[in-house]
């Protein structure tokens, strides 16, 4: 399969969901919740289904896997992950930093991913085996060798208290030169362009981490669950980023939770 002419037609179709979604960015609109309480819109719907129709057209019998509508053939040898807005709350806020997430998975694993961030007019992709870009920017994660001194991005803190994980951010923030909240995909896209040094998630989805993983891969990082070593997109943890960092990063959740006990 030719992965760059994959990656160009899974382009092409964010040209138009960007579109539809901006015409409802701060404008009004209902928001719903959903079983499990997170925000839902008109926006993230018709992105999704958008972005349904044309895979389904060009890619018969491959899967889909998708945060609003659910999974068709999920199992398939091939299968899209689909996150039409990462970042509801703060679309619904009017905050900027959401972010449209489509990834291609060969066997589980991720093989392109794409990020677009259509209120910043950034769009970042990756392929297996060529890199990371935004625009015609080859991106690399940093070279950043100790957590002193380091930018730490995270997930929101209601994350690490609904984990169980209080201890490792209460850690972050005391050996970290700096600790900021950038949440969501935006983290994840500022630890593979070398932005922050590492960022810390732990609690998402596939649709989520997919996409995510290979970027930062492919910027020369790592991605890493908390515990184990599979680097697993659907266990629902994440550290990304320097690799030396995201290393150091496991030792202390290892750490704190052995204290723990």
């Amino acid at each position: 399969m030719d992965l760059l002419a994959v990656k160009d037609a899974a382009l092409s179709y964010l040209k138009p969901v960007s579109r539809e979604i901006m015409r409802w960015f701060r404008a009004d609109f209902q928001v719903e919740k959903k079983a499990d309480q997170s925000p839902v819109t008109i926006a993230d719907k018709r992105a999704e289904e958008m972005l349904r129709k044309k895979i389904s057209r060009d890619f018969p019998g491959f899967g889909i896997i998708g945060e609003e509508f659910g999974n068709e053939n999920a199992s398939a040898e091939w299968a899209w992950t689909i996150d039409p807005i990462d970042g509801t709350r703060s679309f619904v806020r009017g905050l900027p930093l959401f972010a449209t997430l489509l990834s291609l998975l060969h066997k589980g694993e991720p093989a392109l991913g794409i990020a677009s961030l259509p209120a910043l007019g950034e769009t970042v992709w990756a392929v297996k085996g060529r890199g990371t870009f935004c625009g015609g920017r080859r991106l690399k994660v940093s070279s950043h060798e100790d957590l002193a001194g380091a930018t730490v991005a995270t997930a929101d803190l209601y994350c690490f208290a609904e984990k169980k994980c209080m201890r490792l951010f209460n850690a972050l923030n005391r050996e970290a030169a700096l600790v900021r909240t950038y949440p969501d995909a935006f983290g994840h896209l500022m630890a593979a362009r070398g932005a922050v040094d590492v960022m810390v998630d732990p609690w998402a989805y596939v649709w989520d981490f997919a996409p995510c993983k290979i970027l930062v891969e492919e910027a020369g990082g790592l991605f890493a669950n908390f515990t184990g070593d599979k680097g697993s997109v659907s266990e629902g943890t994440a550290i990304v980023g320097n690799p030396r960092l995201v290393k150091k990063v496991r030792q202390i959740f290892r750490e704190k939770k052995n204290a723990a006990r």
